[in-house]
């Protein structure tokens, strides 16, 4: 029996060794399949993946939109390292078919540039594709795993070659960076997971929120602050797949946010609206947030969480107490009873920033508003009590401490400066609003009429915006027949699915219709 239960305990102790080592050796084997996204994910905000075959190329080389948007420069960079590598047969035998990342990453000077990261096939030698890049190209070795690579006259590349994994890029700062600290983060984690939903996709993108504040402090003059502070602290993803067109450049997807602070995870599991507020923007609008819910009651209850978890409770509970003791309002009755599922805050193209919130009664909240109001004239008014509206809608009106404003149509309409006010009133009532635009009617006309939060920008309107805010070399591309001046529609467009946010990025052109001079002579 003794015998018997040695011979068991072995024979349990064997399996238990075998099948240790077999699962981390399939765990090593992941791991180094793996090594080229962790390097194409370390630092970036921006992941382009695709497959390296055929088919990409012939469809990618007829979306002229798409290489707007990347530039003149490094489409001709692209165009070249094709050229002599993905055409040389000799060359792209060792990386056919292998998911190609491109990384958008921030390097030296205030510039952006691109990282290239592919892993070669497994079964092949990583030093045979030295020497054929050697015999075909002039290579300097400029360290240990780092070379200096001349693709033509004007142009030198630097590559990196360090566990089956290729990293390229103009940059050597870059290609050195992607070498070091390789290990698997949650941002590679994220696209692992994705890339196992999302299968026969041509072209995907991967945003890292988490790190687009140093992206964008190489693209804006100053600091991350007004509309862009919410970058401090987006932690957050979006997985985004291309949905080829020649007519507009969108993106379909999803965007997870992980940040229980965040102010967009209060319209998580929350059923999409269909929304109209946006419908009252004047037509010289530059910008707007756009956000909305299917009840306010239990969205306000969500808020107030939020206020307590970002410890601005005291201050919250503080305004709304004084209110009530000042001129005995109680404003939680006011607006759990007459607001409706929408609000919006939006930028005019001079600058000055609004707000507007749906009402289900103007008159009725006009008339209760009435002791926590001055007149400023017949139709504006000045809250004499800070922080109102932030305690009530949050983030997007913390700028409006204590604005003028104006109720019209079931509107609440807020601004900092009663001129401000008068202007969107001379707008709204001579009828000169955004959805008056052709451009902007077909913009909206792409995506769904229903959502939670919508990010929209008018790149015409916001001209002068970004001439104050964003560098010269990145304006110059916004601005150039060549790069984004034809386009006339930002929109990126989130619907609440569960934990996660069904999601839609709009770059839009309008192309008018030209009538036939045989119709317009008539």
């Amino acid at each position: 029996m003794k015998k018997i239960l040695i011979l068991v305990t072995a024979l349990f102790i064997g399996i238990a060794f075998m099948a240790y080592y077999y699962f981390s050796k399939l765990g090593n084997e992941n791991d180094a399949k793996d090594l080229a996204l962790q390097s194409a994910t370390n630092n970036a905000a921006l992941v382009l993946s695709f497959n390296n075959d055929k088919s990409f190329y012939e469809i990618i080389g007829s979306q002229h939109m798409l290489q707007q948007v990347i530039g003149e420069q490094k489409t001709a960079l692209l165009k070249q390292l094709k050229e002599s590598i993905v055409d040389d047969k000799s060359i792209n035998h060792f990386i056919q078919d292998q998911p190609v990342y491109i990384s958008i990453l921030p390097d030296s000077n205030k510039t952006l540039n691109y990282l290239l990261t592919v892993q070669i096939q497994p079964q092949l030698d990583i030093t045979q594709l030295y020497s054929k890049l050697k015999g075909k190209q002039k290579i300097t070795e400029v360290e240990k795993g780092l070379y200096a690579i001349q693709l033509n006259d004007s142009l030198r590349t630097f590559l990196g070659i360090q566990n089956q994994v290729l990293t390229l890029s103009t940059s050597l700062k870059l290609v050195k960076d992607a070498g070091t600290r390789l290990a698997s983060n949650p941002f590679t984690e994220y696209i692992k997971e994705s890339t196992r939903h999302s299968k026969n996709v041509l072209l995907a993108l991967y945003v890292n929120f988490n790190q687009s504040p140093a992206l964008l402090k190489n693209i804006i003059a100053g600091s991350l602050n007004g509309e862009l502070s919410l970058f401090n602290k987006q932690n957050s993803f979006a997985t985004l797949t291309y949905n080829f067109s020649k007519e507009r450049i969108l993106f379909n997807g999803n965007t997870v946010v992980n940040d229980e602070g965040n102010f967009i995870k209060l319209f998580e599991n929350m059923e999409a609206q269909q929304t109209s507020i946006q419908n009252i923007l004047p037509n010289n609008t530059a910008n707007y947030a756009l956000y909305a819910f299917d009840g306010y009651k239990n969205w306000f209850k969500k808020l107030q969480l939020l206020h307590t978890q970002n410890n601005e409770n005291k201050n919250v509970q503080s305004a709304i107490k004084r209110v009530r003791d000042q001129y005995r309002i109680d404003l939680n009755a006011v607006f759990s009873t007459y607001m409706q599922n929408q609000f919006v805050a939006f930028e005019l193209k001079t600058g000055e920033k609004l707000g507007a919130i749906a009402l289900s009664n103007g008159e009725k909240v006009k008339q209760l508003l009435l002791d926590v109001s001055a007149d400023y004239n017949e139709d504006i008014k000045i809250f004499k009590s800070s922080d109102i509206l932030f305690s009530y809608f949050g983030e997007p009106f913390k700028k409006f401490k204590r604005p003028y404003y104006t109720i019209i149509d079931n509107n609440l309409v807020v601004a900092n400066n009663a001129s401000t006010v008068q202007v969107f009133l001379n707008d709204y009532k001579n009828n000169r609003l955004l959805i008056q635009l052709p451009e902007y009617l077909d913009a909206i006309n792409q995506i769904p009429n229903t959502s939670n939060v919508t990010y929209y920008i008018n790149t015409k309107n916001s001209v002068d915006i970004l001439r104050r805010n964003v560098l010269s070399p990145y304006y110059k591309h916004l601005r150039a027949d060549s790069g984004l001046k034809s386009f006339d529609t930002f929109c990126y467009q989130m619907s609440a699915d569960k934990s996660k946010f069904i999601t839609n990025l709009l770059l839009n052109k309008y192309l008018k219709q030209e009538i036939p001079d045989s119709l317009t002579n008539r």
